[in-house]
C-alpha cells in the first residue's frame, strides 16, 4: 500500500494523539476530534463473530456479508461491548487493495451514534504469534475464510466454528490449498481457547490430524 496519501494517513495514526485517546467525554457525551471520521469510506454490515489471535486478544471481526474488519486489540472490548455479535455496525476505514479486509479507523452501532475513533492505525498485525505462556493445542475443521493481515496478506484461516489458525508471514503461498474456503484443515501449535474464542499459531499443519507437517518457512527469508 504505497500511495503517498495513504502513507500520510498511516503516519497520522501510528502515534496516538491525546484527543483521540478518549473517544467519549465525561458523562458519555461524544468528544471533539480534530477531524471528522465520517469523511472516510464507510462499510456497514452485521457482526457474524469476533476473532481472537493466538495471544488471546480480540483484534478482528467478520461481517456476515463476508469482509473481515481489523482493529487494535486494545479496542477489542469496546467494540464487543458496543456491538455484540449479531448486531449491525458501521465502520469507517480503509479496505485493502486486493483482499476483503478493512482497517477500522472509527466505528458506531448506527448512524445516530457518535463515531468512536480508533487512536492507532493497525496496519501491522502483531498478534500472529502466540505468547510465550500459551498452551499447546490442536484444532481441526473446515475453512470458512482466509484470515487476513491488514494489508491483505493471507495470514492463516478462520474455521467454521470461528477458530483462527495463523501462519508466519510469507508462508501462505506454500499452503494456499489448505487455506482456501471449504478445505479441511488441522493444525498444532501454541494458542488460546476460552469464552472469547480460540486461536492457534500453527507449527504443524495439514488436511487432517494424521497428515500434519511442519509449517514451511517463508519463501523470502527477510519476512521471518
Amino acid at each position: 500500500m504505497r500511495p503517498r496519501g495513504l502513507l500520510l494517513l498511516a503516519a497520522l495514526f501510528v502515534a496516538p494523539l491525546p484527543v483521540l485517546a478518549q473517544p467519549r467525554a465525561a458523562g458519555g457525551a461524544a468528544a471533539e476530534f480534530w477531524f471528522d471520521p465520517t469523511q472516510l469510506p464507510s462499510f456497514t454490515g452485521t457482526v457474524e463473530r469476533y476473532l481472537v489471535n493466538p495471544r488471546g486478544e480480540t483484534d478482528a471481526l467478520l461481517f456476515r456479508e463476508g469482509p473481515q474488519i481489523v482493529f487494535p486489540p486494545e479496542f477489542g472490548e469496546a467494540v464487543r461491548t458496543a456491538i455484540p455479535a449479531g448486531r449491525p455496525i458501521i465502520v469507517w476505514g480503509i479496505r485493502a487493495r486486493h483482499a476483503p479486509v478493512i482497517t477500522m479507523l472509527a466505528f458506531a452501532p448506527n448512524q445516530d451514534s457518535a463515531p468512536v475513533v480508533v487512536d492507532r492505525f493497525y496496519w501491522r498485525m502483531l498478534g500472529r504469534s502466540a505468547a510465550e505462556q500459551a498452551e499447546r493445542m490442536a484444532v481441526a475443521g473446515t475453512v470458512k475464510a482466509p484470515y487476513y493481515a491488514p494489508q491483505g496478506e493471507v495470514a492463516g484461516a478462520v474455521l467454521d466454528d470461528g477458530t483462527v489458525v495463523t501462519i508466519p508471514a510469507g508462508a501462505a503461498e506454500a499452503l494456499r490449498d489448505l487455506l482456501r474456503p471449504g478445505a479441511k484443515l488441522a493444525a498444532e501449535g501454541r494458542g488460546v481457547a476460552g469464552e472469547a474464542g480460540r486461536a492457534v499459531a500453527a507449527e504443524r499443519i495439514g488436511d487432517s490430524a494424521e497428515n500434519l507437517r511442519p509449517v514451511p518457512p517463508p519463501a523470502d527469508p527477510r519476512r521471518r
